[in-house]
C-alpha cells in the first residue's frame, strides 16, 4: 500500500525532534505557475514592497545576494548553457527567497546588432525558472513559483521606483526602446507611476512594434505611436526607457533633452560585455544611480565601467538605488538635470520583497497546487 505523505510529514516532525511550533505550520508547498501569479499580482503592491526592501537594505536589515552565472559551452555555434541563481531575505520578514534559472542563451548578431537571447529549449518550447520561498523559522519550503511573470515585473517596478525618485514630478512623455516582455512591463509600471501622456516606441522589427501598440491600446487604453528610429522615440521625451537585448548602445546622449530621466536595463559580465547607453549620456548626466554599484564594478559592466575608465564618470558620483530610496543621497537637483538609472543587475532582495505577497495572496485565495512538504525534507540518520 502506498504511504500517505501527509502522515510521513507528521511522523518526521514528531520523530526528529523539530520544534513544537512546526507542527502547526501549513504542511504543504504551494506551486504557482505564471497564470496563478498573474491573478494575484499588483503593480502598486510590488512598488511598495520594493521600496520597503531598499530601505531595509540601506539600514543593513536585509540579505542582498547578487546574481551568479555559470556557463557551459554547447556544441552549437554561439550557444551556451547558463545556470543563474540569487537569494535574499528581509530581517523583518518570514522567508528566504531563492531564484534559479536553467537557460540556453544565444549570443549572436541579429540584423547586424549583437544580442543576447534566452531560447525556449525545454520540452514543448518552454523555459525553466523558479523562485523558492523557505520558512526562516521552520526550514521547509512554502512555495515554488514560476519566475517568468514576477521576474519581468520586479525589473520594471524597480525601474519605475527609480524614475519616481529621479524624474521630474510632471514627467509623462515616454520614449520606449524595445517591444518585448520587459518593454511591456516597463510601460505598465511607468504608466502606474506617472499616468503617461505620450508614448513613442521603437524596436527594430516593425511587426513587433505594431503588435505592441495594438496591445497597449486594447489592454491599457494607451495610444502608443510607433516610430522608425530610436532617436525619434527619444527626441523631446522626459522619460526614456531602453528595455532591449542589445549589446551595444541604443541610446545616445546627444539625443537627450534637458531634464530627461533615462532608464537602462541591460547588464553584462566578464564573459559578455554589453552596453545600452553611450558615453555621452553619462557625461551629460547630473545624477547617476545604479541598482548595485559594487556589482557594476566587480563584473566590469560596460555602461558604467567604460565611462569611468575614460574619465567621463567617477565611481564616487554613482549612487546605489537603496540609498536614494532611503533618502541618504539626493536625487534630481534641478528641473533641467539629466538623470540616469542603470538597472544593472538582479538581486535576491527583489524576490524576497515581491514573492511573499504573491504567495500569501494566492494561498489565501486558494490558488495554485499543493505538494506535501515532506517531499522536500529529510532525516539525517545514517
Amino acid at each position: 500500500m502506498a504511504q500517505d505523505p501527509q502522515r510521513e510529514w507528521k511522523v518526521l516532525v514528531q520523530g526528529e525532534g523539530i520544534s513544537e511550533g512546526v507542527e502547526s505550520m501549513k504542511d504543504t508547498v504551494l506551486l504557482l505557475d505564471n497564470d496563478d501569479v498573474r491573478k494575484v499580482f499588483e503593480v502598486e503592491s510590488c512598488l511598495k514592497a520594493l521600496e520597503q526592501a531598499y530601505v531595509a537594505q540601506a539600514r543593513g536589515r536585509a540579505v542582498v545576494q547578487p546574481r551568479t552565472q555559470s556557463y557551459v559551452p554547447l556544441d552549437e555555434p554561439e550557444l551556451f548553457y547558463c545556470l543563474k541563481s540569487m537569494n535574499g531575505a528581509l530581517f523583518d520578514g518570514d522567508y528566504m527567497a531563492l531564484r534559479i534559472t536553467s537557460d540556453i542563451v544565444s549570443e549572436a548578431n541579429v540584423d547586424g546588432v549583437p544580442r543576447r537571447d534566452k531560447l525556449a529549449r525545454g520540452p514543448g518550447g518552454t523555459y525553466c525558472g523558479l523562485i523558492m520561498l523557505f520558512s526562516l523559522r521552520h526550514l521547509a519550503p512554502v512555495a515554488i513559483i514560476h519566475d517568468g511573470y514576477l521576474q519581468i515585473y520586479r525589473v520594471a517596478c524597480t525601474s519605475a521606483l527609480g524614475a519616481r525618485l529621479l524624474a521630474r514630478e510632471d514627467a509623462g512623455d515616454l520614449g520606449l526602446i524595445g517591444s518585448g516582455g520587459q518593454a511591456w512591463a516597463h510601460l505598465v509600471a511607468m504608466n502606474a507611476v506617472f499616468g503617461l501622456r505620450r508614448v513613442r516606441l521603437f524596436s527594430p522589427t516593425r511587426e513587433h512594434r505594431d503588435a505592441f501598440a495594438r496591445r497597449a491600446r486594447d489592454e491599457l487604453g494607451i495610444a502608443v505611436e510607433t516610430v522608425s528610429s530610436a532617436r525619434a522615440a527619444v527626441d523631446g521625451a522626459d522619460l526614456v526607457v531602453a528595455a532591449t537585448n542589445a549589446s551595444r548602445p541604443v541610446v545616445e546622449g546627444a539625443w537627450l533633452a534637458p531634464g530627461t530621466h533615462v532608464t537602462s536595463i541591460v547588464s553584462s559580465d566578464d564573459k559578455t560585455p554589453r552596453r545600452e547607453i553611450d558615453d555621452e549620456a553619462l557625461r551629460r548626466a547630473a545624477v547617476v544611480v545604479a541598482h548595485s554599484k559594487a556589482l557594476a564594478r566587480s563584473q566590469h559592466q560596460g555602461d558604467l565601467c567604460e565611462p569611468v575608465a575614460a574619465g567621463i564618470l567617477c565611481w564616487e558620483d554613482v549612487h546605489d538605488l537603496s540609498r536614494v530610496v532611503a533618502g541618504e543621497v539626493p536625487g534630481r537637483g534641478s528641473r533641467d538635470d539629466i538623470t540616469v538609472f542603470k538597472n544593472n543587475v538582479g538581486l535576491g532582495l527583489q524576490f524576497a520583497a515581491v514573492a511573499p505577497p504573491v504567495y500569501e495572496r494566492a494561498r489565501d485565495a486558494g490558488i495554485g497546487r499543493e505538494l506535501p512538504a515532506a517531499w522536500f525534507l529529510e532525516s539525517l540518520k545514517p
